[in-house]
């Protein structure tokens, strides 16, 4: 732990075991997801008296992944149910905040990184958030595990200069090369730590996912590239082999339709290499078989397979790892958005816009899974429950796939009764009504 009673102790922090082996870890990653694999470290060697270059096969194929559990869990913006009022209050904060694009960001660092930081704050009025870098984020736990304070380091890599931000639950300082700059009010309080629940060595980290599929995908670029080489090598260009006495008589390069003779008992042929098909194809699709089932993608997203006539069932059990995998991911998501919700009361009640402890606590979210569903059955299902007097029309709205704002949908329709029953109103009497009228 830290000692957190010297002057300058946040310059320690960066230094510490757990720190040094995650931000090292992160920047492993970020390397792999800007191309520098393994497989581009093959040596090249010599082929016919020059130097042959090995084919460097690079698959991206785990960017398609993060994207594709990214996009699962929060492609579709989340929704928020509850009071009215405060839901419409958050919906405007999600929009001018531009926060369905920070939950997506928050979905893919996850997913590379097991860890996400996010930090709310007020700009000129309006609530945001701050996505914090991971391989810029130190949060401070004591030997209780919990959570004190937080730091936000880099070097800046033209002018050397180190920046801090020291976050307290209180206030932030900010210095530059151990010079404090200036000191801020913390108008929320820590930064939110996103931490996955398959857990690093250390308690308060989560483990990437990535440390198990690079390794898988290392292996298949390797594998790949070999018989790329095998087959330019040996099949592509094989070499010409004459067998009897040699000759210095040559053939011309532009001859066509001619007969070579040799002497008796000689021969000439191309020396090619006969792949052993069966036993790669056995250990290549055996390889991307793990890959998909560690990274709970059906294979078929990735175009691996094909599909027809899908039932719903057939579909839920094509995704049932995919939905076990976004199920373990929105637990971690749903406990940061609900602190980001209580940073977003404090600082509403700055702008005199305060909800009572009832109010707030009937908030919950609503994550709309980017699956292929059959959306006619389920609004059967629904239309069946709410004529039974089973459901309301505001939890029909809530569990809708194609409604996201159910604060403006009540609002909607609470208006559109009233229109009607305005025009409903002003329709004048038919004349027997009239006539009937003036009887009595």
């Amino acid at each position: 732990m830290v000692d957190m009673t010297k002057p300058y102790w946040f310059e320690d922090v960066p230094q510490q075991t757990e720190h040094q082996q995650r931000i090292g870890n992160v920047l492993d990653i970020k390397e792999y997801f800007l191309r520098l694999h393994k497989v581009l470290h093959r040596p090249d060697f010599k082929f016919k008296g020059e130097t042959y270059t090995t084919a460097k096969i690079v698959l991206q194929t785990l960017k398609s992944i993060v994207n594709f559990h990214a996009s699962y869990v929060l492609g579709n913006p989340i929704s928020i149910t509850g009071e009215q009022n405060i839901v419409k209050e958050f919906n405007r904060i999600y929009k001018y905040g531009r926060y369905n694009t920070l939950d997506y960001q928050i979905a893919q660092d996850l997913t590379k990184y097991g860890n996400a930081f996010e930090y709310c704050y007020l700009d000129k009025g309006v609530i945001k958030s701050h996505l914090i870098a991971n391989e810029d984020a130190y949060p401070v736990y004591d030997d209780e595990e919990n959570y004190i304070a937080f730091v936000e380091y880099w070097q800046d890599i033209d002018t050397g200069v180190q920046h801090y931000y020291v976050y307290y639950p209180d206030k932030v300082d900010i210095y530059k090369d151990s010079v404090l700059q200036e000191s801020r009010p913390n108008l929320t309080g820590l930064p939110i730590h996103y931490a996955s629940l398959d857990k690093t060595e250390y308690n308060f980290f989560g483990d990437s996912p990535m440390n198990d599929l690079i390794p898988v995908m290392d292996k298949i670029e390797n594998l790949l590239s070999k018989m790329d080489d095998s087959i330019t090598t040996l099949s592509l260009n094989p070499m010409g082999v004459c067998a009897g006495r040699t000759t210095d008589a040559s053939v011309s390069k532009d001859m066509c339709g001619e007969m070579l003779v040799f002497e008796a008992g000689g021969n000439f042929k191309y020396a090619t290499a006969t792949l052993d098909y069966n036993s790669i194809k056995l250990e290549l699709d055996n390889l991307i078989q793990q890959l998909y089932t560690i990274a709970c993608v059906p294979s078929a997203v990735i175009g691996q397979s094909n599909i027809a006539n899908v039932s719903e069932i057939s579909l839920k059990l094509l995704f049932s790892q995919s939905d076990n995998k976004a199920k373990k991911m929105t637990k971690v998501l749903k406990d940061g958005f609900l602190q980001r919700f209580i940073y977003f009361r404090k600082l509403l009640a700055l702008q005199n816009k305060t909800f009572s402890d009832d109010d707030f606590d009937e908030v919950d979210i609503t994550f709309n899974y980017n699956r292929p569903v059959d959306t006619q059955s389920m609004m059967n299902e629904l239309k069946t429950q709410y004529d039974m007097g089973a459901i309301s029309k505001q939890t029909v709205i809530d569990l809708s796939p194609y409604t996201t704002n159910t604060a403006l949908e009540m609002q909607r329709l609470r208006d559109l009764d009233n229109t009607s029953d305005t025009k409903q109103d002003n329709i004048p009497p038919k004349s027997g009504d009239m006539k009937n009228s003036k009887r009595y």
